[in-house]
């Protein structure tokens, strides 16, 4: 029976692809509940999960983590990679080809065999494999888009009608200091004054979904880290938080297992929302480049999280805001890439905050859309515990 763990991965329903789903939410739902969620999200024409045809997860959180070919049926050449990257590589292949699920698998069966591509698509893996092995020393270098560059076969001509002409980008003489770029930051927000004289804030938003749908979300925030959001989905929760030591999430009372990035993207919410702390969040933080991000020259800091996961943030070079942050997961396949970008920065409580921020991970996109942000309101700091 298929496996279903709700996280940000975003799978779109196409008119051949809805169907009947039977969902084990780690524990499992009830099967009304399973069944109101699948109405749900047929009629926003996304779901927020990824399937995953495996045995329930162990109870006890200690063990070694198990291998894709320990957790899931019929996993050959990818039998050795962990199995929490599985989600995150089929994505990616996703992306890369420009197709879904169904190039490869039959419905949420994923373990059926002589379906589709899946054989070829196990040659090719194999082949990506081998070259990084033997060409480089076993660093992912070669990986899926290298060549297939979003479509399902392999581009081989130079595409001259889509050809661009080359931006090069100034690189400053003397490089900037990542002190002095966050300070710029803070100063374009609204200062540290007033950033500091901020305790909390409540934000409206809407969630707006590729296709077109949209679920109202509500956020609460706290100078020091804590938060709480929460997506409804009609009668359906999905509330994520942090509460100081631990970020956690569930789908109404019933507790969701989260990744070690998925985690850190929580712990990070609130910080990057004040601005004012982050030096303290990122170590190793030093200037990498200056960039382009559409028609705006930004400044972009790499450094490693509090999990010591690499980020990249980049600053726009004349504003000072901040435009994009970047969190990379290694993979067996290559970097799988959480990118959010902040854009329509507006006033609220004397400081400039974004009113789009999209979120982007291979094959899938979404945007939180604020219509309200309250500063310093009271604030029950119980509701960021899991509960």
């Amino acid at each position: 029976m298929p496996q279903i763990g709700l996280h940000y991965i975003v799978v779109p329903f196409t008119n051949n692809h809805q169907r009947r789903l039977t969902m084990d939410f780690r524990p499992a739902l009830s099967r009304s509940t399973a069944d109101l969620l699948t109405s749900l999200f047929r009629i926003a024409s996304v779901i927020s999960l990824v399937f995953l045809d495996a045995p329930t997860v162990d109870a006890q959180p200690n063990h070694a983590p198990k291998t894709s070919a320990e957790k899931f049926k019929n996993v050959w050449v990818l039998s050795d990679m962990p199995a929490d990257q599985m989600g995150k590589v089929m994505n990616m292949m996703s992306a890369s080809l420009g197709v879904n699920c169904s190039f490869c698998h039959e419905g949420t069966n994923f373990a059926k065999e002589g379906v589709g591509h899946k054989d070829a698509g196990r040659k090719m893996i194999s082949m990506t494999l081998g070259l990084n092995k033997e060409f480089f020393g076993g660093k992912t270098e070669v990986t899926c888009n290298t060549c297939h560059q979003g479509k399902s076969k392999p581009v081989s001509n130079v595409e001259l009608t889509q050809a661009k002409p080359i931006v090069r980008i100034h690189q400053p003489q003397f490089q900037p200091s990542a002190d002095d770029i966050l300070a710029k930051h803070i100063q374009a927000v609204g200062g540290k004054q007033k950033l500091d004289s901020i305790k909390n804030r409540h934000v409206i938003a809407k969630r707006r979904e590729i296709h077109g749908g949209s679920e109202p979300e509500e956020l609460w925030q706290t100078s020091n880290g804590l938060t709480r959001m929460v997506t409804q989905y009609g009668s359906v929760s999905v509330v994520e938080g942090f509460d100081g030591s631990q970020a956690w999430k569930r789908v109404n009372e019933n507790a969701i297992e989260l990744k070690p990035d998925e985690a850190e993207q929580i712990k990070l919410e609130a910080v990057i929302a004040f601005g004012s702390n982050m030096h303290t969040m990122y170590s190793e933080f030093a200037f990498q480049s200056a960039d382009r991000i559409e028609d705006r020259e930004v400044i972009v800091l790499s450094g490693l999280n509090p999990s010591k996961m690499p980020e990249r943030l980049s600053f726009d070079s004349q504003t000072g805001l901040l435009r994009r942050r970047v969190l990379s997961v290694a993979t067996l396949l290559g970097e799988f890439e959480y990118q959010v970008d902040y854009v329509e920065y507006q006033e609220f409580g004397g400081i400039l905050q974004p009113t789009k921020i999209r979120f982007a991970v291979p094959n899938i996109t979404w945007t939180r859309e604020v219509t309200k942000i309250e500063i310093n309101t009271e604030i029950d700091e119980s509701i960021f515990r899991l509960r």
